[in-house]
């Protein structure tokens, strides 16, 4: 089935840098850029066609026995038209993400389906649902452009290509419905998601809701296979189990994610935040030291506070690197300045007393920051968030 990837956090194959740890590497085949989009074809792909040639294969030879082995050219057809219907799928979603100003990373043609991959954007709820109806929307509109086509064609125009455009049609169909049913990984849970974020103001609980109607699907589907017995045939059991497998596997861990943005959004900046002390770029590190030795003194309990500078010449925002600074000889430090051991990022680096951490993790995944200051406005600065106490704050609570 066909997904989109959410587009509040970078998608497994992700190879973008992350601060929760090492970035990955995209796998499969790179079939090169659609609409400016890279597009790539999953080693698992091969497996689904395969498996589709040993579908309907047998089908096609028993209807056309003169073509003899080109049923299954056919039906290996049939699994191509599948990827193209897929892809038409993914480059909705890739569409309606640009007009909503998403940033798009790529497209993978899947075991399943496929997925498009955005950058980590700070989204709404309308948005969410308008770029999770794109793809679904567009298998409809194949489907319909096909049976017009195919109603249109002369009497005589039956064959096996005739019956791979019906199949075609066919599966356009049940992609797109399919893909609108309401759960989670499904597209239409992405719309059940964005319904309840917008009547509740809370994200996470649109995320859990989604989630657990994306179980109740795939309780269904397990129903409808023991109800019909379609259990017997082995080429529909196993295509169910896969589908079935798919929704559990992407409600679970959409169900996770929830629970970790409810514990995010519990906690505010001002109250993980470690504590900060701010100093001219220009002041020697020698003074830094003494300063901060003489604020932590035997009596202090507490983060050491972040060492931290403001350049408003070009507009950034610093914190000392403990690494960088811890290489500068003493005899040296009252000739380095602060400036000189930071780590600098743009002035936007910086968060309100009060955002919530669901909202911190985004911002800091957005802009690929490690830390970000906590200010009002102009206000001097109040404390640092970093990304691991979040993560660590989110994991272990």
């Amino acid at each position: 089935m066909c997904t989109m990837a959410d587009p509040r956090f970078p998608a497994p194959d992700d190879a973008a840098p992350s601060p929760v740890g090492p970035p990955r590497h995209s796998r499969g085949v790179r079939l090169g850029r659609v609409l400016g989009v890279e597009v790539r074809l999953d080693r698992s792909w091969f497996l689904i066609a395969a498996l589709t040639v040993v579908m309907y294969g047998p089908v096609l030879w028993r209807v056309y026995p003169g073509l003899g082995w080109l049923n299954l050219v056919v039906a290996f057809g049939f699994a191509v038209g599948l990827a193209v219907s897929v892809l038409v799928h993914e480059l909705a979603h890739a569409a309606a993400g640009r007009r909503a100003g998403w940033p798009v990373d790529r497209i993978v043609l899947t075991l399943m389906g496929g997925h498009t991959s955005f950058g980590t954007v700070r989204t709404r709820p309308l948005p969410t649902a308008l770029v999770s109806l794109a793809g679904p929307l567009a298998n409809v509109a194949l489907a319909v452009l096909g049976q017009v086509l195919l109603g249109a064609a002369p009497a005589g125009a039956a064959g096996p290509w005739w019956a791979l455009a019906q199949l075609l049609v066919i599966a356009n169909w049940v992609l797109g419905l399919f893909n609108l049913l309401p759960g989670l990984p499904l597209d239409g849970g992405r719309v059940v998601e964005a319904v309840v974020w917008a009547v509740t103001g809370t994200e996470w609980r649109g995320t859990a809701v989604s989630a657990w109607c994306g179980r109740g699907i795939a309780a269904l589907l397990v129903l409808w296979l023991v109800w019909t017995q379609q259990w017997r045939q082995p080429a529909v059991l196993v295509v169910s189990l896969l589908v079935v497998a798919f929704i559990v596997a992407g409600a679970g861990q959409a169900l996770r994610q929830a629970r970790l943005l409810g514990r995010l959004d519990a906690v505010r900046a001002e109250e993980i935040a470690r504590p900060a002390m701010e100093f001219t770029p220009t002041t020697p590190l020698s003074l830094v030291d003494a300063t901060v030795t003489a604020a932590t003194g035997d009596d202090y309990r507490g983060w050491t506070p972040d060492v931290v500078a403001r350049d408003t010449t070009r507009g950034a925002l610093g914190v000392l690197d403990p690494a960088l600074a811890a290489r500068v000889p003493l005899p040296e430090r009252s000739r380095v300045a602060l400036g000189d051991v930071c780590l600098w990022y743009p002035a936007y680096a910086v968060a309100a007393p009060r955002t919530p951490g669901g909202e911190l993790v985004r911002q800091l995944e957005a802009g690929r920051l490690r830390w970000l200051w906590v200010a009002d406005d102009a206000a001097p600065v109040t404390g640092v968030v970093h990304h691991e106490d979040l993560v660590r704050h989110a994991l272990h609570r």
